[in-house]
């Protein structure tokens, strides 16, 4: 129902912003005016959240992109060196360069050893846990980038009421006098908000979606890593031995008879 209520939102923000094309690029008189002028004569009050909003969608981009790689969540060498001392059996060496490393792979390969003394399932369960609770940490930052972007068009919408609530008061306060020109200029500046909000929502939105799929790759690709190398630590399966059959039950002997 939200997401129906925002496609509606935006799609009318955008007809009415091509309906207004022709009056951003001229003034009344005929000329043509710059739209970095148009812009700037239409901000309104919610324009300034909208420039808060897309501050805070850059600095998460760039946050997510020096954090969440492949050298940060699961470093090859890193899984290479945990491999060769769990197969030299040198556990106590693993454990202490894991947990001097704050990485993906470092954090849930730790949780798992620490739990050996319990056996291989209560390991493969402590992997399991730790690896949803850092994978959810990293969704939840950047489901930040997806409630940005779907208040973007709202934002741009009320900027967008506000000026053409201005654009009307001021045709009214004139006695209605104003020709077409004057309140096509008016409703352009109006609209700047809808543009705004708009492309704050694409970039916003865009980014969400190309945040989360790196993230759901790379955790995957650790804990695939980590389980692989608890694989180590199955205990080998017991043969069972068949029954044992039993032995033959002699039959009964029969007592002679008194009368022979």
């Amino acid at each position: 129902m939200q997401s129906e209520s925002l496609k509606r939102t935006a799609l009318a923000g955008t007809w009415l912003l091509l309906g207004a094309v022709p009056a951003l690029a001229q003034v009344p008189g005929g000329e043509r005016q710059p739209l970095l002028k148009i812009i700037r004569e239409g901000i309104e009050v919610p324009s300034y959240f909208i420039f808060a909003g897309s501050i805070v969608v850059i600095a998460l981009i760039v946050e997510h992109f020096l954090r969440v790689r492949r050298a940060g969540i699961a470093p090859p060498e890193q899984v290479r060196r945990a491999k060769e001392h769990i197969e030299n059996r040198s556990f106590r060496e693993c454990m202490d360069g894991l947990r001097q490393s704050r990485t993906f792979f470092a954090q849930t390969m730790t949780a798992a050893l620490s739990h050996a003394r319990h056996g291989f399932d209560a390991m493969h369960e402590a992997a399991m846990e730790k690896s949803g609770e850092l994978s959810g940490r990293m969704f939840r930052r950047a489901e930040f980038l997806n409630i940005i972007g779907n208040l973007g068009p709202l934002l741009g919408l009320l900027g967008t009421v506000w000026g053409m609530i201005r654009a009307f008061g001021a045709l009214g306060a004139g006695g209605g006098q104003a020709g077409a020109g004057d309140l096509a200029g008016g409703i352009s500046q109006a609209l700047v908000n809808t543009l705004l909000g708009l492309s704050l929502a694409i970039v916003g939105i865009g980014f969400f979606g190309l945040c989360r799929n790196r993230i759901d790759s790379l955790t995957v690709a650790a804990t695939v890593d980590v389980l692989d190398l608890l694989e180590y630590f199955r205990p080998a399966p017991t043969a069972t031995r068949p029954p044992a059959a039993a032995a033959p039950v002699p039959p009964a002997r029969v007592a002679p008879s008194e009368g022979r």
